[in-house]
């Protein structure tokens, strides 16, 4: 009786779990897909590239550029990645070389990561939100699509979780949250200097972005230059 009272007690558990589990992807999907229903520019199929624009995180800052995450992200959605990654750069000076390096380049998606030297500089947020609405609605401008990296940045918490939200929410961009969580914040992933990710760490993050993507590469329209590279 006892072992039948256990059993019973273990299938009851794994029901819960299996509806937990399925749930929680019913939600995800749902999320997911109603964050793919606003994305502007999903169905445009113009531009010829696909562009990393970013500080020293995208440029692979201590590492050589086959170890940075655009070139590694090349590889895992096997879609040519041009890295437009430049050390030290804040959001107003991304803003300012814009044109010659993405606009210039015929975009037809590009992953924005910028937000973080402009917290190492104290640069004002509502400056920094500024920028980053002016680099995206300028993207979108020429028809393509814009990824925006959300850089978890505070010593504490979290102080730009919002301003990223905003940013994509306001101009329907892709938005890809915290994606330097468990990165940055564990010395396994990160060099010495506790603020670039290291060869590991660049991986995590390529990884990440591309798991993120899959959703919106399946959606969106491809350009004719790229259909080649198209995943089934």
């Amino acid at each position: 009786m006892k072992q039948s009272k256990g059993l019973f007690h273990r299938l009851k558990k794994s029901r819960a779990w299996l509806f937990a589990l399925l749930f929680g992807s019913i939600v995800l999907l749902t999320n997911c897909q109603s964050q793919l229903d606003n994305i502007t520019n999903l169905d445009s199929g113009t531009g010829k590239q696909a562009i990393a624009l970013g500080d020293s995180i995208t440029a692979g800052y201590g590492l050589t550029p086959q170890q940075a995450y655009p070139n590694l992200l090349s590889k895992k959605l096997s879609l040519p990645i041009l890295n437009r990654g430049v050390s030290g750069d804040t959001t107003a000076m991304g803003l300012d070389r814009l044109h010659s390096d993405v606009i210039e380049e015929d975009p037809w998606l590009v992953i924005v990561g910028l937000g973080g030297n402009d917290f190492l500089r104290k640069v004002p947020k509502t400056e920094t939100e500024q920028n980053l609405r002016e680099i995206v609605t300028s993207i979108q401008a020429r028809g393509a699509i814009v990824v925006l990296l959300g850089m978890n940045l505070g010593l504490f918490k979290d102080e730009y979780k919002d301003l990223y939200q905003r940013v994509a929410s306001d101009t329907g961009s892709y938005l890809i949250p915290q994606v330097l969580k468990g990165i940055i914040d564990d010395s396994r992933y990160r060099q010495q200097d506790i603020i670039h990710p290291n060869q590991a760490g660049q991986e995590i993050l390529a990884t990440r972005i591309a798991e993120a993507l899959k959703s919106l590469l399946k959606e969106a329209t491809w350009p004719p230059e790229l259909l080649k590279f198209r995943q089934s």
